[in-house]
């Protein structure tokens, strides 16, 4: 057999770490533009509004995984972050403040390698989603990740904060995929796709469910739907009693997201608001 190259090309790069990382980015990116042949001229409108909810969630939660494992932004390793904005968002793209590397000091559930998979992940669903939207992408939001005074400080902090994002994630997906049309998406449909990142989003959840269990991490509730897992709560999966996950829709997901506000358009993790169609929080699940 052939000796790949590869691992010349990396042992050969001057930063190799870094080099390492923006291949990933580049793949993640190539992928989406593979997969986005007709891109947002064949979505509906819907289609386009729910994918940018999505985009600003995801813009948030690779931020917060990217700073917590390399103290750096989405934007130092390749990816764009321009588009269409509201308010005082830029269309550059939005500042993120808060966030920092975070000292993974307990190797017993792999907590370090878990977190820098989910990263991985959380940036190339900003690069597919970004793909599929094209020029109707959104720009990322000003973001501040220390919204809730913690997620940073300790790996405790980090997996705290993880399992608020996850869970909210999974909720937002599920809550938002009867809003999405079958229409053409590369190889699959927008609805395909969509399912298919809300099952990462589960796995991601479940993993991170279980540090917190296994390290005897206290949690607590955000809302009355929220399913905390134990040392707090006393369910390890975040399901119903019909064994289904939580749903919540984006006015919803914006109440968490804005700092547990009710009608507003701002706040908490997106000091000037999120962008694109749905900006407005409502009531608690």
């Amino acid at each position: 057999m052939a000796k790949s190259i590869i691992p010349d090309v990396i042992d050969a790069a001057s930063n190799r770490r870094s080099f390492v990382r923006k291949l990933g980015i580049a793949a993640a990116a190539a992928g989406a533009v593979s997969l986005t042949g007709q891109k947002a001229e064949a979505q509906t409108s819907t289609d386009i509004s729910v994918l940018n909810f999505a985009l600003n969630l995801e813009y948030l939660e690779a931020e917060f995984y990217t700073y917590a494992t390399t103290g750096e932004s989405i934007t130092s390793l390749g990816l764009g972050i321009n588009g269409v904005a509201n308010g005082s968002n830029p269309t550059s793209g939005g500042y993120t403040i808060g966030g920092s590397q975070v000292t993974f000091a307990n190797s017993l559930v792999y907590t370090q390698q878990v977190a820098n998979e989910i990263a991985a992940d959380e940036r190339a669903h900003v690069a597919l989603l970004r793909g599929a939207l094209g020029s109707a992408a959104v720009a990322k939001p000003n973001i501040n990740l220390g919204a809730l005074g913690f997620g940073f400080g300790s790996q405790n902090d980090f997996l705290k904060l993880a399992r608020i994002f996850e869970d909210i994630g999974v909720s937002a997906y599920a809550g938002a995929a009867p809003l999405l049309s079958t229409a053409p998406l590369g190889t699959g449909t927008i609805l395909g796709y969509a399912a298919q990142i809300l099952a990462a989003e589960a796995e991601h959840v479940a993993n991170i469910r279980l540090q917190i269990a296994r390290l005897n991490v206290a949690t607590f509730a955000l809302d009355p739907v929220d399913i905390i897992p134990p040392p707090s709560g006393s369910k390890y999966f975040s399901l119903d009693n019909n064994g289904l996950c939580v749903t919540r829709t984006p006015g919803q997901v914006l109440y968490l997201a804005y700092g547990l506000q009710a009608n507003v358009s701002s706040g908490g993790f997106f000091p000037t608001g999120v962008n694109g169609a749905f900006t407005m929080s409502s009531t608690a699940a």
